[in-house]
């Protein structure tokens, strides 16, 4: 409760993006091998060497897993096999091409996401990797606020029509 509480004082303002990063950073050759198990690296003409996850056409990132509340502030705990990378390092963009891209970064943090909140709902998107880009309504997903805690948020986040 401590924590949903926590939530609604950090997501009542404005949106906020957080730091940016200007480039794609270097990408090891562990991590390259390991992500390559789950999806396939590709050039975008936007954003250079891109990595596509293998996933339904309805997927978007930060739904399959949970919202953990740390003293870094909320966390995404991913049940997916490539969500402690991806999640934690680097930026996801949609693509018109590819769909869902992750783009490599070196800069750590809990999950990179902007909230929103309305009425009874918490929202979050993917905070994408260039400063002044417009979100598509599609990116972000909803849940009831009560539900962020949800230990298999996938079920419970709202559909993109809603």
């Amino acid at each position: 409760m401590a924590a949903v509480m926590a939530l609604s004082a950090t997501v009542t303002g404005p949106l906020v993006l957080p730091g940016t990063q200007a480039h794609a950073a270097e990408i090891s050759v562990t991590v390259r091998e390991r992500l390559s198990n789950y999806g396939g690296w590709r050039t975008s003409s936007r954003f250079g060497d891109v990595w596509v996850p293998s996933v339904h056409t309805q997927w978007r990132p930060y739904t399959e897993g949970r919202w953990v509340w740390t003293d870094n502030g909320w966390y995404w705990q991913s049940t997916e096999p490539f969500g402690d990378v991806v999640y934690h390092y680097g930026r996801w963009a949609y693509d018109p091409d590819f769909g869902w891209v992750w783009i490599a970064g070196d800069q750590w943090a809990p999950a990179w996401v902007v909230w929103r909140q309305g009425g009874n709902d918490v929202g979050w998107a993917p905070a994408p990797p260039d400063v002044g880009a417009a979100f598509d309504d599609a990116w972000w997903c909803f849940v009831p606020v009560a539900a962020i805690g949800a230990v298999d948020l996938v079920r419970v986040v709202r559909p993109v029509q809603e």
